[in-house]
């Protein structure tokens, strides 16, 4: 098969490529490594999740769409229960409201969100083991990527936020495998997914944004569960003419003829949020961090400054005049001013909207340019701080380096995880839930998760 990027018959099969992987990879063609960064995004996706339990917008889906406790699935932070379409919507939508949940660079989104919930209330429907949903998740991510890197970056710069679309892929992916469905099964599951998937960039900095991941993983999950049933749809959706590629991406790379897993899984190269704002931004606020540590500035002594970056920062993260707190978390000359004054990023009670009209923080983001520059790495970013002294100092960061460290990852990861979750759970259950997802892939049942919180 040639790889080409136009539709017809020179670029059918990838659908189908998939669909045959997702139908038959195995734990020994996965690996070992990829299990254990599966551990790593399930307690991310989880502690973010319970985090944003009571965010208004959790509430109003909840009240919408939660039941009663005789439902079969879970809800992340609450006693209510749902069905398993509407328990991957709520659950979906809670783990992408702070925006403090893990992102691909090969995706251009969030992996982890519309794929876990989607995969969860699944692995509950069905009884499944914790390793099953580990596996699920893999696959997952795996899909998001390859879709991902087929589409590339004009799918993004069009406008379409690929947490919603390409991510109602990977609940699909996901929700096949544990069903285990056969390739042609899965590739009709793949297209209703596809002919599903939505999510609109303008709706940065809103409620909407959330939606889309709880769409995607709720989009995803019926898609599996009507191709389990005989329900059809285009075979090659993802790369025929008028499909989910050429549709949505005006400038879309080869669809590849096979599928390469020589450089590992795709769930081995998440990148983890550790500021509870726009990925987007990390890089700005990490390059200003090694110029406070470095040196000894601060916000006071900040005459300008300038941020210098390569990527889709227009329409993402430059909002000049953020009103909210939840705006400010797309606000990266705001954010620049936070870090500057050693505010603690990390932190959910910092995006409140009083952060946002605070008026020694509007004065300061007026002092800071953002540039953006073609070319280059899109995920690095250069500060140049202007001192009043008459000082010039460049720092330079880029937080799209997977870690090697995965102890060193993991218990970052955890104290990430007890500073937002034990308010909400407490001290003992967080322990007991950290100590199940350490556990979860020889965990017979999923329901070990929920055993330990409650």
């Amino acid at each position: 098969m040639e790889n080409r990027n136009q539709g017809g018959s020179e670029a059918a099969g990838f659908t189908q490529l998939l669909a045959q992987w997702i139908s038959t990879v195995d734990d020994e063609a996965i690996g070992p490594d990829a299990f254990i960064w599966a551990r790593h995004a399930m307690l991310d996706w989880i502690s973010v999740s319970l985090a944003a339990a009571n965010e208004p917008l959790v509430e109003m889906l909840a009240a919408e769409y939660a039941g009663s406790r005789d439902l079969p699935c879970s809800l992340l932070g609450r006693t209510a229960r749902a069905n398993p379409l509407e328990a991957a919507l709520i659950n979906g939508s809670a783990g992408h409201a702070l925006d403090f949940d893990d992102v691909a660079s090969s995706m251009y989104g969030h992996p982890t969100v519309p794929v876990a919930p989607a995969a969860l209330a699944q692995a509950q429907v069905q009884n499944a083991s914790g390793r099953a949903l580990l596996r699920a998740l893999i696959v997952g991510h795996e899909i998001e990527s390859r879709v991902g890197e087929v589409l590339g970056a004009s799918h993004y710069q069009q406008g379409f936020h690929v947490t919603g679309t390409v991510g109602t892929l990977g609940a699909a992916a996901a929700c096949a495998a544990l069903r285990q469905l056969d390739a042609t099964a899965t590739s009709h599951a793949l297209g209703l997914a596809a002919t599903q998937a939505a999510g609109l960039k303008c709706m940065f900095g809103t409620m909407a944004k959330p939606l889309h991941a709880g769409k995607a993983a709720m989009n995803g999950l019926m898609a599996a569960q009507l191709a389990a049933r005989g329900f059809t749809a285009q075979a090659g959706a993802i790369e025929c003419e008028q499909g989910f590629a050429l549709t949505q991406a005006p400038a879309p790379n080869a669809f590849p003829a096979f599928l390469d897993t020589g450089r590992g899984m795709a769930i081995e190269r998440t990148l983890f949020k550790y500021h509870a704002s726009c990925y987007l931004t990390h890089s700005t606020i990490e390059a200003i961090g090694q110029a406070r540590r470095n040196h000894g500035v601060g916000l006071d002594d900040m005459e300008s400054a300038t941020i210098v970056v390569t990527g889709h920062h227009r329409g993402v993260c430059d909002n000049p005049n953020p009103q909210t707190g939840l705006a400010v978390k797309f606000a990266v000359q705001h954010l620049a001013a936070l870090a500057l004054d050693g505010a603690a990023t990390s932190s959910l009670a910092l995006f409140a909207d009083s952060t946002a009209l605070d008026p020694r923080y509007v004065r300061a983001r007026q002092r800071i340019a953002l540039v953006v520059e073609p070319g280059g790495d899109r995920n690095a970013a250069t500060v140049t701080i202007r001192t009043r002294d008459g000082r010039e100092l460049r720092e330079q960061a880029n937080v799209a380096i997977p870690a090697t460290d995965l102890g060193a990852q993991w218990e970052r990861l955890v104290a990430k995880s007890r500073a937002i979750v034990t308010p909400v759970i407490g001290p003992v259950r967080f322990g007991k839930l950290v100590a199940a997802v350490q556990a979860l892939d020889r965990s017979p049942s999923v329901n070990s998760l929920f055993e330990a919180m409650q």
